[in-house]
């Protein structure tokens, strides 16, 4: 909004008009949706100017639109947009130029861009994941993170993860994602096993009050974990469903606490976990600690295999009891 009233230049708009042969026309907005958006909102008096930095259009701070000069409305009027029209292009050539445009001027996520460029059933697949029941139980994403594709990049690089194995997240997600896309077919049971797996966890965790399946990290490592031992998950009995519940639920607690007061200072006491686990308490000490030290740097390949190694072991040590 400050942008047109001092009448500087925005980004182009591009909009992809197409043209059938009886002269119908529709009009697409390819790139700049978020610009016009908050344009009528404004126009609308849905917001008031906030934050302005120039001095020439400081004394307008606070002001809605309804509230400015009857000059300065008139400019928003006539304001002219640049904008770039694309004529009847193959869908295919749109999200392109979609992608290469939010590549230079930076607007996008990486994952609204492989929204628009990779459409079909690996994404379709992703936004059962992002809907699924754990995802509300959990907490785990933000209504922003939501917005902007934060919880399909997150399911397709755990997805990832789980096919291909452990990585950096950095170095190998876009070829991950686009092998997925490219040939999901052959991973379409796998990805009803997973969606499975969602369901056997959000109903074996305890998610009352504050647990660290709730944050970003531990929620990738516990799908990791619970990925690796699918097989035996997926047959365990209700005894062995509640032995896993209690250990996890002890475990995160064990760990949060330990993260709290700092692996220098841990305090010993463990033997309610060791109990569980049926370890001595200095094994299970080295499980919390190898867990904790793999929070740092939480992106990290070391720190990932770190916390599924220390995790696996609290799950398998339930299920070995059987």
């Amino acid at each position: 909004m400050e942008t047109i009233l001092l009448g500087y230049p925005i980004p182009e708009i591009y909009l992809a008009y197409e043209t059938t042969p009886d002269g119908d026309q529709t009009v697409a907005v390819v790139d700049g949706q978020q610009r016009l958006n908050s344009l009528l909102g404004f126009l609308q008096n849905d917001f008031a100017l906030l934050g302005l930095e120039d001095n020439r259009t400081g004394q307008h701070e606070g002001r809605f639109f309804r509230d400015l000069p009857e000059d300065v409305r008139t400019r928003f009027f006539l304001y002219r947009f640049p904008v770039r029209r694309l004529s009847n292009l193959e869908d295919e050539f749109v999200r392109e130029i979609f992608a290469r445009v939010n590549r230079v001027n930076m607007v996008l996520t990486d994952q609204e861009i492989r929204n628009a460029l990779l459409p079909g059933p690996f994404f379709d697949f992703l936004k059962d994941c992002a809907s699924h029941d754990i995802t509300t139980k959990s907490g785990v994403f933000s209504g922003a993170r939501r917005r902007r594709g934060g919880d399909l990049e997150f399911f397709a690089e755990v997805f990832g993860t789980c096919m291909f194995g452990l990585s950096n997240k950095k170095s190998e997600l876009d070829e991950r994602y686009d092998v997925l896309s490219e040939n999901f077919d052959d991973y379409r049971q796998k990805s009803d096993d997973f969606l499975n797996l969602l369901t056997i966890l959000s109903g074996t965790i305890k998610w009352q009050g504050q647990v660290r399946w709730s944050n970003i990290v531990d929620m990738y490592t516990l799908l990791h974990v619970g990925w690796i031992t699918y097989d035996q998950l997926n047959t365990a009995d209700d005894t062995e469903i509640s032995n896993i519940c209690s250990a996890l639920d002890v475990f995160q607690r064990k760990v949060s606490d330990t993260k709290r007061i700092g692996s220098s200072q841990e305090d010993g006491n463990l033997t309610d976990l060791a109990t569980i686990l049926d370890l001595p308490e200095e094994d299970t000490r080295e499980i919390v600690l190898g867990y904790v030290s793999g929070i740092r740097n939480s992106s990290d390949l070391g720190s990932r295999r770190s916390r599924s190694r220390e995790l696996r072991r609290v799950v398998e040590s339930q299920l070995s009891a059987r």
